[in-house]
């Protein structure tokens, strides 16, 4: 884990700012041949998210590629989530991407409760009052859900979870390959 301290830029420390950038350059990237150095291995679920970000697509052909929100907060009875890419179908249906690049017996849980507070937010009207999907006639229709990570990293039990929840929860599980940080291509979609 990285702890970020504010450092005033000046002419006496900038030689460690360009040696920070040379190893992000260096470290931070896919072709990274050191793959356990801790730049390569910090924040995976944001590197996975800045990539789903740049084209849900890759997730699933219905998304539109124009609009998707990174770590969007959601409400619900005083408490605070952060889910991961909030984005929208072609048709105009909401839908939850949640993100995990290493196994995470929590993640079908954690989109549902994502997708209650979504939903909440949609009957509320609270979703377009926001700003968010600017000229999208959104759908009534519960959100879609997406489980993204990679398909050796999905928990055993995830298939328990997802057979007790509601069947009013539009779930799909997507599968990466293990080098997702290469590039997103889906090997699973259950």
């Amino acid at each position: 884990m990285f702890r970020i301290r504010e450092t005033e830029l000046t002419a006496s420390n900038s030689r460690k700012l360009k040696q920070l950038l040379r190893d992000l350059e260096t470290h931070r990237n896919p072709l990274a041949t050191d793959t356990i150095h801790r730049l390569y291995r910090a924040q995976l679920e944001r590197w996975l998210q800045s990539l789903v970000r740049e084209d849900v697509t890759r997730i699933d052909a219905s998304l539109d590629p124009r609009l998707a929100y990174m770590q969007v907060l959601a409400n619900a009875g005083g408490e605070h989530g952060i889910l991961d890419v909030l984005s929208v179908t072609r048709g105009g249906r909401l839908a939850i991407l949640e993100l995990k690049a290493s196994e995470s017996l929590n993640l079908a849980l954690q989109a549902a409760d994502y997708w209650l507070r979504i939903k909440r937010h949609l009957d509320q009207g609270d979703i377009s009052r926001y700003g968010y999907f600017p000229g999208v006639e959104l759908q009534p229709a519960p959100p879609l859900v997406f489980l993204v990570a990679p398909a050796l990293r999905f928990h055993p039990a995830s298939d328990t979870f997802l057979r007790t929840l509601s069947p009013k929860l539009d779930m799909v599980r997507v599968g990466l390959t293990e080098d997702w940080r290469r590039g997103l291509r889906v090997v699973l979609r259950q």
